[in-house]
């Protein structure tokens, strides 16, 4: 995917100061999947990887920060949003016809984003006004070709773009 920051990562600390892993949720207050998926380097809320880092704080008797263990955060990634085009409202809530939708892929943090991104193909498609967003984190597969639901957001082209997001 991408090379992570050299910090030791959770799993590096649970060899170190050995942990339950439920142990740990409950003190934190998360639920014990969320350890299980910032342990395997898999996207967590950064208030989750707060509340984590401070109940091992408090076991370790270390302070740990965000700053200074590698945890993977849902901020640093952007998820794939499908948007769908359209001639009429009807067609958007299942009446389709041949020819009469679009789509397009972005990549973004929110629907807001996404609407956002999607500013400059959207405008090349005047004549299908209608417009759902709808996110696909778990990405999908077209025949050999598989979309990535989540991408670093430092591996998306923000150039373009004159909002800084």
């Amino acid at each position: 995917m991408h090379e992570r920051k050299k910090k030791p990562t959770l799993e590096q600390i649970r060899t170190l100061f050995p942990f339950d892993v439920p142990d740990l949720a409950r003190a934190a207050g998360v639920e014990t999947g969320i350890v299980y998926q910032a342990l395997l380097l898999r996207p967590i809320h950064s208030r989750d990887a707060e509340k984590i880092l401070h109940g091992l704080s408090n076991r370790t008797k270390l302070t740990l920060t965000l700053e200074n263990i590698d945890i993977v955060l849902w901020e640093e990634y952007l998820t794939l949003w499908l948007l769908r085009a359209s001639a009429s409202a009807q067609q958007q809530e299942g009446g389709e016809r041949e020819g009469t939708n679009a789509y397009h892929f972005v990549y973004a943090r929110d629907e807001l984003e996404a609407q956002f991104r999607a500013q400059t193909w959207l405008a090349q498609h005047p004549h299908l006004p209608h417009h759902t967003f709808t996110p696909c984190p778990n990405g999908f597969q077209i025949g050999p070709l598989r979309v990535p639901g989540i991408c670093p957001d430092e591996l998306v082209c923000t150039e373009t773009l004159p909002y800084p997001f």
